[in-house]
């Protein structure tokens, strides 16, 4: 396996990631910490997995103990369901720097193609259809701002990825989503593939 991905922006991305989600408080840190320690470089947060302050402190401490500098790690993050509408958009990645402690990310990715009202908890019963062009475009806003030097999108169909490259100043670099063995999604990956979008994949829907 390569050690890293070309993404469409040029940088690279780890091709083996620390994935933070359905981990216990109170042992993210110390997992984020010894993982670094031990070579990864990627770390894959999100506000829905309620840890990034702990990952936040795991960071600084790194750092501070100069195990790696900010420019070493790969670090990225998603957009939370109820910050999809525009003018949200810009909270949702400025509440996750603040909690990472971070000036910008690696990564920044619309977590899932469903939206709810902000302050609403996410249920089926609360979804309501995302308006991807508006979305997308105060995602393009933080990529020309440089508090993300990448975006993309999780857990995107085809159908979704078409929309979505149809009106796209700028090409999603990655779409993340569940691929395995039973289930390798091929014709995405070659949609992807195709449009200069990495497939990133996650062993474990979320």
């Amino acid at each position: 396996m390569a050690e890293s991905f070309v993404l469409n922006t040029g940088a690279r991305i780890p091709s083996v990631g620390l994935g933070t989600a359905k981990t216990e408080p109170g042992t993210v840190g110390e997992a984020v910490y010894a993982a670094i320690k031990a070579g990864y470089r990627h770390i894959d947060c999100a506000p829905a997995y309620r840890n990034e302050k702990e990952i936040g402190l795991a960071l600084k401490k790194l750092f501070e103990d100069y195990v790696v500098k900010r420019e070493d790690l790969f670090i990225s993050s998603k957009l939370w369901s109820g910050n999809h509408a525009p003018e949200d958009v810009p909270e949702g990645i400025d509440t996750t720097l603040e909690d990472l402690q971070l000036e910008y990310l690696d990564l920044f990715l619309i977590h899932a193609p469903v939206r709810t009202n902000k302050g609403a908890v996410r249920t089926a019963e609360n979804y309501i259809t995302l308006d991807v062009p508006a979305t997308w475009g105060a995602m393009e806003k933080l990529y020309d701002s440089g508090k993300a030097r990448a975006i993309g999108v999780g857990n995107f169909s085809c159908k979704r990825m078409e929309d979505l490259l149809a009106i796209a100043r700028v090409t999603p670099a990655v779409n993340q989503v569940e691929s395995h063995p039973g289930w390798q999604q091929m014709k995405l990956r070659e949609l992807c593939e195709s449009n200069g979008v990495h497939l990133s994949v996650s062993f474990e829907h979320h």
